[in-house]
Parts: structure tokens; C-alpha cells; sequence
């Protein structure tokens, strides 16, 4: 399975980092607002084709994002590339016993 990536969507980038403090906390409810980056990588960027696929759906997609949540809320800090953070969301989309236990 290939899954491009993207352009970083640095405008939801920026309005993460305007609602976030410096609690983890705070800066989880700001990477998950409204789901808009899992939508963008979902929907805008194409990764909804090869994941259905593979048997991901988009609640399966949430889950394996919702492991990811310190890596995203790095990336909104500047502290990760994008290219770091989608090509870790991608090893656990690979990983073939989390792909059994959310496919199944």
C-alpha cells in the first residue's frame, strides 16, 4: 500500500498552535478540533482509497491516529516534520497486528 504525502496544511498548523497553551492537555483538544487534520489526511489527501483497501474505515484511521497524539502535537510545535509524523502514522498502518486487531 502507497500513501502519499501530502502538503503539510500548515493553516491547521497555525490555528492549533493559536488554541494551544502548554499543557498536553490543552494541546491534545487543539490537534483533535474538529478532526481536521485525520479529515485532511483522509479525505483531501487521498489516503481514504488504499486504506479502504486494506479494510481501514474511518474509525479505525481515528484509532491509529489516536496513537499518535504526542507526535502530532510535536509536529504542531515544530518539534517533528511533517514527513516524520505521516511516515510514523504510516509504520503503525503497516504494522500487521494492529491492522489484525483493527481490521481484523
Amino acid at each position: 500500500m502507497i500513501l502519499k504525502i501530502p502538503p503539510e496544511p500548515r493553516i491547521l498548523k497555525k490555528k492549533s498552535n493559536d488554541i494551544s497553551g502548554k499543557k498536553w492537555d490543552i494541546d491534545t483538544i487543539s490537534v483533535w478540533f474538529g478532526n481536521k487534520l485525520p479529515s485532511y489526511l483522509w479525505k483531501e489527501s487521498g489516503w481514504s482509497t488504499p486504506l479502504k483497501k486494506e479494510g481501514y474505515n474511518w474509525q479505525s484511521f481515528l484509532k491509529i491516529l489516536s496513537l499518535h497524539k504526542k507526535e502530532m502535537i510535536k509536529w504542531s510545535r515544530d518539534k517533528l516534520s511533517w514527513k516524520e509524523l505521516l511516515e510514523t502514522i504510516q509504520e503503525t498502518i503497516k504494522d500487521p497486528v494492529f491492522k489484525k486487531i483493527l481490521v481484523g
